[in-house]
């Protein structure tokens, strides 16, 4: 099984009027509220993570995690949530992907008739490419860097010793020294 490691409280989408990629994109608290319960009603799969936006022509791309706990924050205006990520994934997002763009679907008609203002379907996590919501919190930034957190059960066991800590940090240099670039 993949080690995990959950950013909390991501910034997601801001309440505005933004320039996207696809054109003007107004944003309202209603918009937000609705993606919350498309995320909590299941209409669609946990929205993927992506590296960058990827052409649709091009299916078959990995995804290198998810976004759960969809919510509002207590300023009724960002819609946060929490990535899971692989644990070897985590420590860069901060520093190579620190902006995110959602993807999302306006208007969209479930399989039982029901109409939803916005569901998200997918984040793509950004490093050279500036963000369409230009006011998101970048991930390096200290205090959004500070909500990573390794999910519970993840560490086989707590270091025991000095030797453990020792063998731990010969074997991460050694990585370090013979990666490929």
């Amino acid at each position: 099984m993949v080690r995990t490691r959950t950013l909390r409280d991501v910034e997601l989408i801001k309440v505005g009027s933004w320039d996207i990629s696809t054109g003007s994109w107004a944003v309202t608290a209603g918009d937000l509220e609705s993606a919350v319960a498309a995320h909590h009603a299941g209409v669609l799969r946990k929205p993927p993570l992506k590296l960058g936006h990827i052409d649709d022509r091009f299916d078959g791309q990995p995804s290198f995690g998810h976004i759960d706990d969809v919510r509002v924050a207590e300023d009724g205006a960002t819609l946060v949530g929490d990535l899971v990520v692989p644990e070897w994934l985590a420590a860069s997002i901060p520093v190579h992907w620190p902006d995110r763009s959602v993807e999302a679907l306006k208007n969209f008609e479930a399989a039982d008739g029901t109409m939803w203002p916005l569901v998200l379907t997918g984040l793509a996590l950004l490093g050279a490419t500036a963000p369409g919501i230009d006011t998101l919190r970048q991930l390096h930034d200290p205090v959004a860097a500070s909500r990573i957190t390794l999910r519970p059960g993840a560490h086989p066991q707590p270091l025991t010793g000095t030797r453990d800590r020792a063998v731990l940090i010969a074997a991460a240099r050694r990585r370090r020294t013979h990666r490929k670039v």
